[in-house]
């Protein structure tokens, strides 16, 4: 199949392609709330599931929560880019926060559910609620990188 493309052309395309990804990058603006108010929310379901709330009420709060921060997040950037589709990095660093979440999930059970330390859960929620917002700072800037690199 011959195309009718010619390279100059071609590298045009890809040239504004890449363009495009880097004014994404530079249009995504994240609140100085949006990671805090995650954090609350992952933190919350941890520490309402291993505290033993309903978990049917947690799920309709999570995710109206959820849903919240991301309309609220398209309207103040104008966009929203999944993380797990921006790039391998950003995926990568995805992927750990996922990882360490179920970590501090199963050492926080451990204690609040299997030792009967019920203290534990609120302490869980908390250190996922930091490193949530933590993270999530953190996770902006490789974003940013990801999208500004070349396809």
């Amino acid at each position: 199949m011959e195309s009718s493309v010619n390279p100059q052309e071609a590298q045009a395309a890809l040239d504004s392609v890449q363009q495009s990804r880097s004014d994404i990058a530079d249009r995504l603006y994240t609140p100085w709330w949006y990671h805090p108010a995650l954090g609350v929310l992952v933190g919350g379901l941890v520490a309402a599931v291993t505290g033993g709330v309903h978990f049917s009420v947690l799920l309709v709060v999570y995710t109206a929560g959820l849903v919240g921060l991301v309309y609220t997040y398209r309207r103040v950037a104008g966009v929203w880019i999944n993380g797990y589709e921006a790039g391998p990095k950003s995926r990568r660093s995805l992927f750990r926060f996922v990882v360490v979440l179920l970590v501090i999930g199963i050492v926080g059970a451990a204690f609040s559910i299997g030792m009967e330390l019920r203290w534990f859960t609120p302490i869980t929620g908390l250190v996922i609620a930091v490193y949530t917002t933590v993270w999530g700072r953190q996770f902006d800037k490789v974003l940013r990188a990801d999208l500004r690199e070349a396809a």
